[in-house]
């Protein structure tokens, strides 16, 4: 397959942010008076909509959880820089690929928080497409994300490979009708995500390039 569009997730594929998600979480559940965040089932959330993942984690009503929203995000913001960094060989591997191909992020992280840290790591500007939560209607696992970079770009689907780290990364670019590679270090396991069928499953960021040199090229 010859491939000329690659889209990224961030949290779990290219960015370590387990500690400032979990962080966040916990001191919005102190503020809620709940005397733990279940980390198990909140780690299980990451990827989708962030009004789920809270609802999910802490267990909050849909308006409680509302509010319970701006609360992460001022406590994300707050510790993130210092609790988050890239996954070993994610800058070096994008330098590459960014040579061969388009590059984009679909992240259900906000728009802004999403640029503030790229910019921090330097990769801002190997992404030609950068879609945060704010610009879709429907967030992962639907296909709305992937669609609106193949559309930017004029490019069909068959031309394109969706990377992440969750079942919800995979199942947006199979909707999409896209190929899929899934990376075993993140936030699900090898197992739930091998019961997707991904195109691809990788256990380093760097095993993507094998991947495009056996599977796909720029042409």
């Amino acid at each position: 397959m010859n491939y000329r569009l690659l889209v990224f997730d961030f949290d779990g594929t290219l960015a370590d942010s387990e500690a400032s998600i979990m962080g966040a979480m916990q001191l919005v559940a102190k503020d809620f008076g709940l005397s733990e965040v279940d980390c198990v089932k909140a780690r299980q959330t990451i990827g989708l909509p962030l009004q789920r993942t809270i609802e999910i984690g802490l267990g909050l009503e849909a308006g409680d959880a509302a509010a319970a929203v701006e609360l992460y995000r001022r406590y994300y913001k707050e510790i993130a820089f210092d609790s988050t960094c890239l996954f070993p060989g994610v800058k070096e591997t994008l330098e590459q690929l960014r040579q061969n191909y388009l590059l984009a992020i679909a992240s259900s992280k906000s728009r802004q928080g999403l640029l503030s840290m790229m910019r921090q790591f330097g990769i801002v500007d190997h992404f030609s497409f950068i879609a945060g939560a704010q610009d879709v209607s429907n967030g992962k696992p639907a296909p709305d994300m992937v669609l609106l970079a193949l559309q930017h770009f004029g490019i069909p689907a068959a031309e394109c490979l969706v990377v992440g780290d969750t079942v919800y990364d995979i199942e947006m670019g199979q909707r999409a009708c896209a190929d899929t590679c899934a990376v075993t270090y993140g936030n699900h396991s090898a197992d739930e995500l091998r019961r997707l069928d991904p195109t691809f499953l990788i256990d380093s960021f760097e095993c993507i390039l094998s991947c495009l040199n056996d599977g796909g090229s720029s042409g």
